[in-house]
């Protein structure tokens, strides 16, 4: 068999037999100089020529094909224009679905004619219903609605977001949502996200956002650690110092002189068995009188959420032990 007939380039998944004029070229793309043949094909891993005899890499040679993969250009694999959205647990279809545009229009511009217009809006209802065949689909576009909603009112991070939504998915799949209500799963999807990525919000602030009580959110709560088996780290006390501390406006010197009186506590063991956000509210009290900054117990109070019967007996054990 003649040997110039037996020359193939592989590129890519194809197979395709060089022109007779271009094999005696040494400018051919299959020609290697170093062992003077014709065996040079390309490597989809690495985007080289590569002779499949002696190894030789082409550095030569470049591969231009913007018909080999979905991205568009002339840039080969750096340009990924059409790589679409990425995906997402927080979107019920993940960010993988086909959807049917809304313009009733062809790929020239030119407007349908009435029949194709009753027509791809049957498909576009079709389309729709085959999205959402059950009702756990049903429950997740609903849910995950307010999901984004709620988390966007938080100011949550789109990390803390994803991790409400993996929660929320584990649960539906487990049917919890069935005879309960999703404002309260929501709810308490996002409260175990943000205990689980130690974002500093309270169970207040989550019962608020999604206009239920506290005592709904975290039934609902207690029964997704419950049944899903989840393990929550524990928020420290400077957690609390700090997040008190920023939503009354304190400045700089009072709180870094509470996370230093708090730093004592902790050393004291006075912050065994105590309510901590008691203790970071007492703390919180103590630095501003040091600092000359005035504020009120009730004021700390109601951003702590705590009575101040425990603010007072939490700072009466800080003066008696620490002495301040």
């Amino acid at each position: 068999m003649d040997k110039k007939s037996c020359v193939l380039v592989s590129i890519g998944a194809q197979t395709i037999m060089p022109p007779e004029s271009k094999l005696n070229e040494r400018n051919d793309a299959t020609y290697c100089e170093q062992c003077k043949g014709y065996t040079v094909i390309f490597d989809m891993v690495s985007s080289e020529y590569v002779c499949s005899s002696c190894g030789c890499v082409a550095n030569d040679k470049f591969f231009n094909n913007e018909h080999s993969s979905g991205y568009s250009g002339q840039s080969g694999f750096s340009d990924r224009s059409r790589t679409g959205m990425p995906e997402s647990l927080a979107i019920h279809h993940k960010g993988l679905s086909t959807l049917i545009g809304m313009g009733d229009t062809d790929a020239r511009g030119k407007a349908l004619e009435p029949a194709q217009k009753l027509k791809m809006q049957r498909l576009r209802t079709w389309n729709n219903r085959s999205q959402l065949n059950d009702s756990i689909s049903r429950n997740l576009e609903k849910a995950l609605k307010f999901l984004n909603n709620f988390g966007e009112k938080l100011n949550l991070s789109q990390a803390v977001l994803e991790s409400a939504a993996y929660i929320y998915r584990k649960a539906a799949i487990k049917k919890l949502a069935k005879g309960r209500s999703t404002l309260g799963l929501v709810g308490a999807a996002l409260y175990a996200a943000c205990r689980e990525t130690a974002t500093p919000k309270t169970i207040s602030d989550v019962a608020s956002v999604c206009n239920l009580s506290s005592k709904d959110v975290m039934s609902h709560y207690k029964l997704i650690l419950r049944e899903l088996s989840l393990q929550m780290p524990v928020l420290h006390g400077p957690d609390y110092v700090t997040l008190i501390a920023n939503r009354l406006d304190l400045s700089e010197k009072t709180k870094r002189e509470a996370l230093k009186i708090f730093s004592e506590v902790q050393q004291n063991r006075i912050s065994i068995g105590k309510n901590p956000r008691a203790l970071a509210g007492a703390v919180i009290y103590l630095a501003s009188q040091t600092c000359n900054e005035f504020l009120r117990q009730v004021e700390i109070c109601q951003v702590a959420d705590i009575s101040t019967v425990s603010l007072r007996k939490r700072c009466k054990e800080i003066k008696t032990t620490l002495e301040v």
